[in-house]
């Protein structure tokens, strides 16, 4: 407590003191306390009254009974200034008791010897005691019960001449008194012993508990940076303020799976060192998980070049399907600040594609005891991965179940029916480039103008059929060009086949070899004739003068 502002009344009966001890602001929180505002109380009380009988005396001429009675309240005086230093407090209790004895005293002398006697005999032990403290307030009682036993029993010593009836009264209810006093203050001294006992162990416990505090928020804190490179900032916050929290085990939730790949890599990832595919691989994931975090996607584990996220879990989110569209086009916007930044590094340009899904899948904490990890499994996951392989560079490819699930309106550039492998029935897959409100994104054009190749360049092509690349290749003619398409006119027969365009897949898989360089592409469409439409994985570069 700050003394400025102690109230003047409390400042000056605890001599100017606003803390205790221990350091508590609380007002009589100990012994001491009550120490200094009971002699402090004795000081003011005993000025008072000796100042009026020194007016009391003065007035009747009586000049030495005054003189004590000032002496008296110079002692006192004495008293309370050294009770407002940083003196022992004993010393001042030595004054105030003195005090109080000098004006019980005064009172016999002057007054009532037999009633001032036993007012002085009943409060005098509880003042030594409490004011000085066990052992000094014995022995001071004792030996004031030794000085009045002489005044009440020895004649011819004392002028106060008490009846032995009283005189055994007086003696008697002293040591009573002092008995009484003695026990309040052990009583006293025991419960204060308890008081410290059960306050050491309180502080133990809230040390202990301190601790444990500590090392739960700091290993809470650990999770925390650990699940939070996983999901985004406003699912952890969710997460935390939820009274129960989301269920974390495993469990089948209906969701939307988004994976996304950097098409033809591994050639790209041989190219060039290690640090420099890091280096372009740790930007192009830094700015794709911006993304996804803004959409409250849930990464579940990047597997070389390729995410995988979904959309819906741990958290519901009735719009997972709109969100996950949303991403996927702003992901594909994106690609274009990321290969910006891989030409001013010297870095080559990349493409990527994404697919989606919606459906039932198992998410939660799947692992072992030791080893576990927030994960996602299914046949929707399986989907949507080869859904991805049909994708080229730029695509953002939904399943029909995506379609059905979306509740904002979005632009389809191509819808086409295929049958990946473990799905028994075909399904449609459809490219889109824009959704609608709330969301209203849309991909910029980029559509490049084919040049036709006059005259056509000879190409080798070999197809890709489950990742296995044919050992036999077929004769084809480049004849259309440009940085994201070209056109095929067949010209050898294919081996195993009718020879002709038609007997081509859409999306099917194709490697070309023109002019000793080796491109991956897709089959985008079938013209009439022996001519096939052809989408390159990734930007073939700059062919050679003239093309």
């Amino acid at each position: 407590m700050d003394m400025e502002k102690q109230p003047l009344l409390i400042n000056i009966f605890t001599s100017g003191r606003g803390f205790d001890n221990s350091g508590s602001p609380e007002f009589l929180a100990n012994d001491n306390k009550i120490r200094y505002v009971l002699m402090n109380f004795i000081f003011i009380f005993g000025a008072f009254i000796l100042a009026a009988f020194v007016a009391q005396n003065l007035a009747k001429g009586s000049i030495f009974d005054a003189a004590a009675c000032a002496i008296m309240i110079v002692i006192i005086i004495a008293g309370f200034a050294l009770a407002r230093t940083r003196i022992n407090p004993s010393i001042p209790a030595l004054f105030s008791l003195a005090a109080y004895g000098l004006f019980c005293s005064f009172l016999i002398w002057n007054g009532d010897a037999q009633g001032a006697g036993f007012l002085f005999i009943f409060i005098y032990p509880l003042l030594t005691i409490f004011l000085l403290g066990m052992k000094p307030g014995i022995y001071l009682s004792c030996a004031l019960l030794i000085i009045t036993a002489v005044q009440v029993f020895v004649p011819g010593i004392s002028k106060f001449k008490y009846p032995f009836d009283v005189s055994i009264r007086m003696v008697s209810v002293y040591i009573l008194v002092l008995s009484i006093a003695v026990v309040f203050e052990q009583t006293r001294q025991a419960k204060d012993r308890l008081n410290a006992k059960l306050t050491e162990e309180l502080r133990v416990f809230n040390e202990n508990l301190r601790k444990m505090v500590e090392e739960k928020t700091s290993s809470f804190l650990k999770l925390h940076d650990t699940f939070g490179r996983y999901l985004p900032d406003k699912v952890i916050e969710q997460l935390m303020n939820s009274p129960t929290g989301p269920s974390l085990w495993a469990e089948k939730r209906y969701i939307t799976i988004m994976t996304s790949d950097i098409r033809d890599f591994t050639p790209l990832a041989e190219k060039y060192s290690s640090e420099t595919v890091v280096h372009m691989l740790n930007h192009y994931f830094s700015v794709m998980v911006e993304i996804i975090n803004s959409y409250n996607g849930t990464i579940i584990e990047f597997l070389g070049d390729s995410i995988l996220c979904i959309f819906g879990a741990p958290l519901d989110d009735n719009r997972h399907a709109d969100k996950a569209v949303s991403c996927a086009i702003e992901m594909q916007s994106a690609m274009k600040e990321v290969n910006g930044w891989n030409r001013k590094n010297s870095f080559p340009e990349i493409e990527m594609g994404i697919a989606i899904n919606t459906g039932e899948a198992i998410v939660g904490n799947i692992g072992s005891p030791k080893v576990m990890k927030y994960n996602v499994i299914g046949n929707s996951v399986n989907l949507s991965s080869r859904i991805e392989s049909y994708t080229t560079g730029g695509q953002v490819m939904i399943s029909e179940y995506t379609y059905s699930a979306l509740c904002s309106p979005v632009n389809v550039t191509q819808k086409i029916r295929v049958t990946p492998k473990g799905v028994s029935n075909p399904i449609y897959i459809m490219q889109v480039d824009a959704i609608g409100e709330p969301f209203c994104i849309s991909l910029d054009s980029d559509a490049v103008p084919l040049k036709m190749l006059d005259p056509p360049v000879r190409a080798f092509c070999f197809r890709v059929r489950d990742k296995h690349i044919d050992e036999q290749g077929f004769e084809a003619l480049l004849t259309h060009f440009s940085r994201k398409e070209g056109r095929l006119s067949i010209t050898g027969g294919v081996e195993g086949e009718g020879g002709g365009a038609n007997d081509f897949d859409v999306f099917e898989a194709l490697k070309l070899r023109v002019f000793d360089r080796e491109l991956m592409a897709k089959v985008s469409g079938v013209e009439d004739g022996n001519i096939i439409k052809i989408r390159f994985n990734a930007d073939p570069g700059e062919f050679p003068a003239g093309l």
